[in-house]
């Protein structure tokens, strides 16, 4: 990602200094869309000219986001885990708290689930002026009694901390206000940007061949792209076993799976069990996921617990149709019957099944394809994430409490200051 624009915000002028802006995600990998939202976010924030820390747990790819050559300053918080664990979740409140105070930060923005609940806490604990979260997923959506009302519990706890929601759609905005949470507090949603002209314009990988597993003078085979992290949310297992029901051994198919996770190994021996190694393939991390886009017929996304998901906008940018579970929201960029499929059943199946007879039916692929192409994304590129984020930002700094926060900050620092020189 280039140089930014200069349509930002700016620190509030009784400062006379830059922000200084604490990001923190749990875990930072390469194939995540809310990775690449939070990221985008923070190097905008810091070619803005204010600093910009990014914090983030154990199982992320530090090295690689601190090797990018960006302003932003990226730390490992290696007790921060996905998993809910006690003892790790105190010892990771503990360490935000202390580094929060370091930093002396002015806003923290959390993202997802597990660092919102911890960072926010341990925000409120630092006496940090600003609060914001960013919801990219609902955590209480699709999940059994019991982890529902865990997170509920903990988002009720962490709402009144919290000054400013932000959301990637209207879907997770309205769960929130149903489910009662923040009703006091900003809420706004914010698309989560990206290079959609990288999209517009991709042509297909030049080994798509031999990524396909086909011969010099082979016609391509109907394709079907899955773009998302290897892991059990994702449902890529019940999506290959679905995929297998419906295909046969030779056809010219293929299903592509793009992302790596901690469900690599696992795919693969289902993939090898069921026989299906000639049409299914397992791709790894991919940095041209236009290209990807390019080379499919369909995309599809077979999880139930998402925000709204990149992969699907960007299918669409491409000019592809997509295939997906019932998420909530989704009707935002899929216009089923339309530019795409929205499967009733929460099936992970039963998306296989649809995507495979989408690709089977000419006609049909036709007109979505089509579709498709004069999708309004528009409000997902990257100049609209950042206006809207900077906006977000300015209405949060307005806010009558941050504001007596900020001026508190400032007095204590010019104290200490006074001190220091006496």
């Amino acid at each position: 990602m280039g140089k930014l624009s200069h349509n930002q915000f700016s620190e509030p002028a009784r400062l006379g200094r830059p922000l200084v802006i604490a990001h923190v995600q749990t875990r930072m990998n390469r194939s995540g869309g809310a990775e690449e939202n939070t990221w985008a976010s923070c190097v905008h924030q810091a070619q803005s000219g204010h600093i910009v820390h990014l914090f983030c747990g154990r199982s992320s790819d530090v090295e690689e986001y601190a090797g990018r050559g960006t302003p932003v300053r990226v730390h490992l918080v290696s007790e921060l885990v996905r998993e809910v664990s006690a003892q790790d979740d105190l010892a990771a409140y503990r360490k935000l708290s202390t580094l929060f105070d370091e930093v002396q930060a002015d806003i923290v923005h959390t993202h997802t689930s597990k660092a919102g609940i911890v960072g926010r806490l341990a925000a409120s604990n630092a006496k940090v002026p600003a609060i914001v979260h960013g919801v990219h997923i609902l955590p209480f959506s699709n999940v059994g009694l019991a982890e529902k009302l865990v997170y509920l519990t903990a988002e009720h706890i962490a709402a009144p901390m919290t000054d400013h929601f932000i959301h990637v759609s209207h879907g997770t905005r309205r769960a929130y206000a149903l489910a009662r949470l923040g009703g006091q507090r900003l809420h706004s949603v914010v698309r989560s940007g990206m290079n959609i002209e990288r999209f517009q314009t991709a042509t297909m990988p030049d080994d798509w061949r031999g990524m396909l597993g086909v011969g010099p003078t082979a016609e391509k085979p109907r394709t079907i792209l899955m773009m998302a992290v290897l892991e059990a949310r994702k449902r890529q297992a019940e999506f290959i076993t679905g995929f297998a029901r419906v295909t046969r051994p030779g056809e010219n198919i293929r299903l592509l799976l793009a992302g790596d996770g901690p469900d690599n190994e696992i795919l693969a021996a289902l993939i090898h069990s069921l026989g299906v190694g000639d049409r299914v393939k397992l791709l790894g991390h991919r940095s041209d996921p236009e290209r990807l886009v390019a080379l499919a017929d369909v995309s599809t996304l077979a999880s139930l617990r998402e925000g709204l998901p990149r992969t699907i906008v960007q299918s669409l940018a491409g000019g592809k149709p997509a295939v997906v579970s019932p998420l909530r929201g989704i009707e935002e960029i899929i216009d089923s019957g339309r530019n795409g499929i929205v499967v009733r059943s929460k099936d992970a199946q039963a998306v296989a099944s649809e995507a495979v007879a989408l690709v089977n039916d000419t006609g049909r692929l036709k007109d979505m394809t089509q579709a498709a192409s004069t999708a309004p994304v528009e409000d997902w590129k990257f100049p609209s994430m950042f206006a809207q984020l900077d906006e977000a930002y300015r209405e949060t700094l307005a806010l009558p409490r941050v504001v007596a926060r900020m001026g508190a900050r400032e007095d204590a620092r010019a104290q200490q200051a006074v001190y220091r020189c006496a």
